[in-house]
């Protein structure tokens, strides 16, 4: 188990906020903590320093996101625009953002905090 302590002071961005690793908390009972009930997307950005990483292959990314979503009968919190922001302001506030613009990025999204029972 790693110490949260001992986590790395890198940016996260958490339901309209963006704290670091080290400080961020999730409630316990949050559906995905209790029961997995979430899904992720993963999707790698390139680039060169001084510029803007370039999402790779954004659109089918995001369009398999959307239908995950859809199947699991969780709202998308965000549109398409509002996940691209996300994605470059994470880059943006990351501490080596002058040295790299390569990075790759775990979109996760839950059913969100409820009492603990099993229906949806």
């Amino acid at each position: 188990m790693i110490d949260t302590r001992h986590l790395p002071a890198l940016p996260c961005y958490l339901s309209g906020d963006y704290p670091t690793l080290d400080t961020t908390r999730i409630s316990p009972l949050d559906r995905g903590f209790i029961f997995g009930d979430g899904v992720y997307e993963g999707i790698a950005c390139y680039g060169r320093p001084g510029q803007p990483p370039r999402l790779f292959r954004f659109e089918q990314h995001m369009a398999r996101l959307e239908r995950s979503l859809g199947e699991t009968r969780i709202p998308n919190p965000h549109t398409r625009d509002e996940w691209r922001q996300i994605a470059l302001e994470l880059a943006a506030r990351h501490p080596d953002c002058a040295q790299t613009s390569d990075w790759f990025y775990y979109f996760q999204v839950t059913r969100g905090v409820a009492l603990r029972d099993h229906p949806m």
